[in-house]
This record gives structure tokens, sequence and C-alpha cells, in this order.
């Protein structure tokens, strides 16, 4: 028996002897039509939605009144108490992994001083909460910028609890070690 070729075999099956190679042509003129249709819409789009309105502009009052002055002047007012930056006394204590882990902080309130009676009294228990908070931390936790962001807040809040006097938690200082 001999043996014959896929190209014999599809000519004596009726077929071509190989794939078409002519289509070239036919798919860069698909692909350039498409393209004009895409670059068409976008632009039927873009005049249709149109450029966008500016907003308007409200006109300033001309006339300036003392009593509208008031409030500018009350915030500006220097005989206003103003906050109080209570420094607390560092954290040292171990988190919760790995273990052996330990963290030293240095951190300060910022109160508004119609707010607390005792100032002493509110740094001692905003420390103790942290104390307590920090050791069910891990250090990945606290890891980079968004770590030390989302302790920030989380001391914050707790402070919050506290006292709603407090405005603002820093933390001057994180070293773990």
């Amino acid at each position: 028996m001999t043996e014959l070729t896929p190209e014999a075999l599809a000519i004596l099956a009726g077929g071509d002897a190989g794939p078409k190679k002519g289509g070239k042509l036919q798919t860069i003129a698909i692909v350039l039509g498409l393209t004009l249709v895409a670059a068409g819409g976008g632009t039927a789009l873009g005049f249709l939605l149109g450029k966008p309105q500016p907003a308007p502009v409200a006109a300033a009052p001309e006339s300036s009144t003392p009593a509208a002055d008031a409030p500018l002047a009350a915030k500006a007012d220097p005989a206003a108490p103003a906050d109080v930056v209570l420094a607390l006394e560092p954290v040292l204590t171990d988190i919760a992994s790995p273990p052996g882990t330990q963290l030293r902080m240095q951190a300060s309130l910022i109160v508004s001083p119609e707010g607390v009676a005792d100032q002493a009294v509110l740094a001692a228990q905003v420390q103790a909460d942290m104390i307590v908070f920090v050791r069910t931390l891990e250090l990945a936790q606290i890891e980079g910028a968004r770590g030390l962001l989302h302790l920030k807040e989380d001391l914050l809040e707790r402070a919050r609890l506290r006292s709603p006097a407090v405005i603002d938690l820093m933390v001057r200082s994180l070293v773990v070690k």
C-alpha cells in the first residue's frame, strides 16, 4: 500500500489542499471598520453629553454689618480658652503576637478645657485603656503608615468613649522591640 500525504487525501476527498491564505485583507478591513464605528460612537456620545455647565456662583453680600461678622469675631477671640494638651505617661507593654514583643508608646491628648473636671484622672483612665487595647494587638496590625493611622483612630475612639471633651490624640513616638 502506498502512503498518501494529507494534502493528497484532501484532494481525493474533494476538498482543498490546504487552508485558505488570503484573509489578511478582510481582517484589516474588519478591524478598520470597527475602529471607525467606535470613533463615531464616541464622538456622538460626546456631542450628546455636551460640555459640563459651570456651577452658578452666588454673589457675595456687598454690605458688611457688624452682626454678620460676629461669628467670625467669636472664632478669632483671643480671650476664648484654648484647647489643652495632656501628655500621657509612656506605655510599655507586651503585645499579643509575636510572643515576647514589647511596645513603647508616648501619646498626648488634646482636650477641651470646659468638658473635663479633672484632667489628671482623665489622663490616667485613657492611659489604662491604651494599655488594655495595646495588649490585644498583633505586630502586623501596626506595621506601616496605615497601621499607625488605624492604631491612632482606635485609641482616639476609646478616649472619646471615656470623655466627650477629647478632641484628638497624638502618637508622639512608637517603638516596637
